[in-house]
């Protein structure tokens, strides 16, 4: 090859080996990558022609599956008309466009703003840092938030403040601010923990007695702690919880950027409560997992909080590819074919296909506390180590790799998430493969 060296490296893997630093990876461990040069809907191809359902959605952002041409020509068309600009101090057509969508959708046309970033953990970056500065513009800052025990919420400081008790981030404890961590009642198929969300609940309230003051803001993952372990709540809590919230006029955040699009079967998961938050991140599909893009929705009320005759009231905070209109086009191609694609009956066939084998895997003596909410299924690994690094759930994971099904469990935590283009036949096949290696 011309130009390269006969000392380097000729595999992906070796090459990639030798030069490149992988997210929420233990190099020490020298576990093989997987060589990825294709996808195609609900199927990724590896350099030597191997096939794997990715039954994770490549980490939650391919909503519609791979290789969507209706993706693919909107972002072709739009780099050819406008690929960037600035976006403080101009704007243009698809983040616009964008934006009014997103509020149709949400229900909030005339009600909210869409501030733009690039990924999930700066979209909530942003709401923590309107919450806050929504106090200090008003006179009376505050500096406590209050979050879920176990909530993962990303990696940028001020997300890892707000995931602090998930044991991600210990290593950065010097470098995070004050938040309280909240108990969350879990729930799984069978059992709806009435009395744990009472205990919780009464708990939230003598903690608001004496803290209410402080507190700048409440941020929860809806419905589903995603990294966390897959850890569900119900509705039921959620919307008593931030109505307590609600009540002491103290900002509440969603973090959607995992739940929303349709997967928890409503295309936002607080649409299956009774409450609308002050506050929702969104990222990870919105642009069907193509691009990096994402939004915080923000009241008018918060808005309107940071007006002022001086630039000291605004919010300093932004980045370069704020609003990018390359990002903009590919999310309005994906809301297209939420549209076209009649995406929630998608999740709805997804979850009742799922069910049938989750109920089967309830009984298995090394199965425990499966559960569902539209396209999302898991399940614990029964008399295994919990956390992060167990092995159980890698070990099930590389069989399963073997079968051609993709996984990233979250320590004995197995989850799937696939994206809505799946067929029923490929998810039998994965739950299948699931049970002949469980054995």
């Amino acid at each position: 090859m011309k130009g390269s060296s006969p000392d380097l490296p000729s595999s992906l893997t070796a090459r990639d080996t030798a030069t490149i630093w992988h997210p929420f990876t233990q190099h020490g461990l020298g576990r093989p990558l997987l060589p990825i040069t294709e996808a195609k809907g609900s199927t990724l191809r590896d350099e030597t022609g191997r096939e794997y359902l990715d039954m994770i959605s490549s980490w939650w952002v391919n909503l519609h599956g791979h290789g969507r041409p209706e993706l693919a020509q909107a972002v072709s068309d739009q780099v050819l008309r406008l690929d960037h600009v600035q976006f403080a101090g101009a704007t243009h057509e698809p983040a616009v466009m964008l934006a009014e969508r997103l509020l149709e959708k949400a229900g909030l046309t005339g009600a909210a703003r869409v501030f733009y970033s690039d990924n999930g953990s700066t979209a909530v970056e942003s709401a923590v840092k309107i919450a806050h500065q929504h106090w200090v513009n008003r006179g009376t800052p505050r500096h406590l938030f209050a979050t879920l025990r176990g909530a993962y919420h990303g990696d940028t400081v001020g997300a890892m403040s707000m995931g602090r008790s998930s044991g991600f981030f210990d290593a950065f404890g010097g470098l995070l601010f004050e938040t309280v961590a909240l108990p969350v009642p879990l729930v799984w198929n069978g059992f709806a923990n009435v009395e744990g969300e009472r205990a919780a609940l009464d708990e939230i309230a003598r903690l608001l007695e004496t803290e209410a003051h402080s507190l700048a803001g409440l941020i929860v993952e809806p419905l589903v702690q995603g990294a966390g372990g897959m850890r569900f709540h119900s509705a039921h809590f959620l919307s008593a919880l931030c109505g307590m919230f609600r009540e002491q006029g103290i900002p509440v955040i969603f973090d959607e950027v995992m739940t929303g699009f349709g997967r928890t079967g409503s295309f936002f998961a607080y649409q299956q409560t009774e409450f609308l938050p002050d506050l929702i991140c969104l990222s990870k599909g919105i642009t069907g997992g193509i691009m990096p893009l994402a939004v915080t929705i923000a009241s008018n009320d918060l808005f309107d909080s940071f007006l002022g005759n001086d630039f000291s009231r605004a919010l300093a905070h932004g980045h370069s590819y704020t609003a990018n209109p390359v990002a903009c086009a590919a999310s309005l191609a994906s809301l297209d074919l939420h549209e076209s694609t009649a995406s929630l009956d998608q999740v709805a066939r997804i979850n009742r296909c799922m069910a049938r084998h989750l109920d089967l895997l309830a009984s298995h003596p090394k199965i425990e506390k499966t559960r569902l909410l539209g396209g999302i299924a898991a399940f614990d690994l029964a008399g295994t180590d919990s956390g992060y690094s167990a092995g159980a759930g890698r070990e099930l994971a590389s069989a399963l790799q073997e079968q051609g099904i993709l996984l990233r469990p979250l320590g004995n935590v197995i989850y799937l998430i696939p994206p809505y283009c799946i067929t029923d036949e490929e998810i039998d096949r994965a739950f299948n493969a699931i049970l002949s290696c469980i054995g």
